[in-house]
């Protein structure tokens, strides 16, 4: 065992059913979160993006309760985990998201939001029993042995089981070649949300309406619209104006943050930090229909925010397996997927924004909210930041 490091994979997932955009307040979600969208913003300026902080700190949390020393401390700040020790942590972090499930959800018009977590195991390592109680107590995360040897099988098993959980929405997360004889484990997280708006979107009022793509194309793209009571803000000092979403049946919103200027999101996205809204009279609002899926590994973004042992040679990971192990996290993946239309959305993704919703009417004054152009966009529970992204060009 000393004259080699084995691969530890840790594989994130998403997939969900939304429409909106929305914050959390969770102080250690929410500042992850932002780091997090700030550089994969950035860097993906003329494309949509859309991804879980949910799932993507659920997914390391896994790696955390496995990590001992510095590596531990490391991916403790950078994912702002809060506890005195691995069993607090992980009772917070696992609660936080359970705080935002929906009481039902048994049926397909109710609010769905689903968890899952599954750790994937060589056949010739077994898990640490303190690590394996911690991850099934908290995250219900089974743990099964896999011959990662046999790739394709391998992968195949991986990737049924993530179609499985999010609904046949994420398909082919794990790739064959990312699998041999070093794999010692995979960690996958899945996270599905489904939900209808609290007011549907008619049918009959959606029609083609121009929309303006980064860089200034002008597109003609199928856009909904309708006209009722929403939570709504202007944030002069960003430059933009926020309307919130309400799904029925759950606490979780979607939020649109739209910026004044049609070029406007990336110097908005420099700028967001936080929120007020105020409830109005929106007298039309409309939001043009969307699907897309995103897909990026996370190493590079992850090191910026400071995560960058779990990565290298020396890397303690000695918590994870029952038998002393070196290990090395070789890939971080996460994949997520969204779609917006007049019943609801299907959805990862959004742009988070710390604020708490100060509602407060205020007299019949209209408002006209036309997403016409790129914005970001966030579905929040009280406590988690499910999805973030932003709509570049459609």
């Amino acid at each position: 065992m000393s004259g080699w490091k084995a691969k530890l994979t840790l594989s994130l997932v998403v997939q969900s059913l939304i429409l909106g955009l929305a914050m959390a307040n969770t102080n250690g979600d929410s500042k992850f979160s932002s780091k997090l969208y700030g550089p994969l913003a950035k860097s993906n300026v003329n494309r949509n993006i859309v991804f879980s902080p949910a799932s993507i700190r659920t997914g390391l949390t896994l790696a955390y309760l496995g990590a001992e020393g510095s590596t531990a401390g490391e991916l403790k700040d950078g994912l702002g985990l809060e506890g005195a020790d691995k069993i607090e942590v992980a009772q917070q972090v696992a609660k936080a998201l359970k705080r935002d499930i929906p009481s039902s959800g048994e049926t397909e018009d109710e609010a769905q939001l689903k968890v899952a977590n599954r750790i994937y195991v060589a056949q010739k390592f077994q898990l640490a029993q303190a690590y394996q109680d911690l991850v099934s107590g908290n995250f219900a995360a089974v743990a099964e042995n896999l011959n990662f040897s046999r790739s394709s099988e391998a992968a195949r098993s991986i990737n049924s089981w993530v179609e499985e959980q999010t609904h046949q929405q994420i398909k082919d997360l794990i790739s064959p070649d990312s699998l041999d004889d070093d794999t010692a484990a995979i960690l996958v997280n899945a996270i599905y949300f489904k939900a209808d708006w609290q007011n549907s979107f008619p049918d009959y009022s959606t029609y083609a309406r121009d929309f303006v793509n980064h860089g200034g194309q002008r597109v003609s793209v199928d856009t909904m619209s309708q006209s009722d009571y929403f939570s709504y803000g202007e944030l002069s000092e960003l430059g933009a104006k926020v309307l919130e979403l309400p799904y029925f049946g759950t606490d979780i919103v979607f939020l649109v943050i739209l910026p004044q200027e049609e070029q406007g999101l990336a110097s908005l996205e420099e700028k967001l930090n936080g929120l007020d809204l105020k409830d109005v009279r929106s007298r039309l609002q409309q939001l043009p229909k969307f699907k897309f899926e995103f897909d990026v590994p996370l190493q590079p973004v992850l090191e910026k925010l400071g995560i960058k042992q779990l990565f290298g040679p020396q890397a303690d990971f000695s918590a994870l397996l029952s038998a002393p192990t070196p290990l090395h996290i070789s890939e971080v993946k996460h994949k997520a997927v969204i779609e917006v239309n007049e019943k609801g959305t299907t959805a990862s993704g959004a742009t988070f924004v710390k604020a708490e919703l100060e509602s407060l009417v205020i007299g019949e004054q209209t408002v006209e909210f036309v997403a016409d152009h790129p914005f970001a966009f966030a579905i929040v529970g009280k406590e988690s930041t499910l999805f973030l992204g932003h709509v570049s060009q459609l």
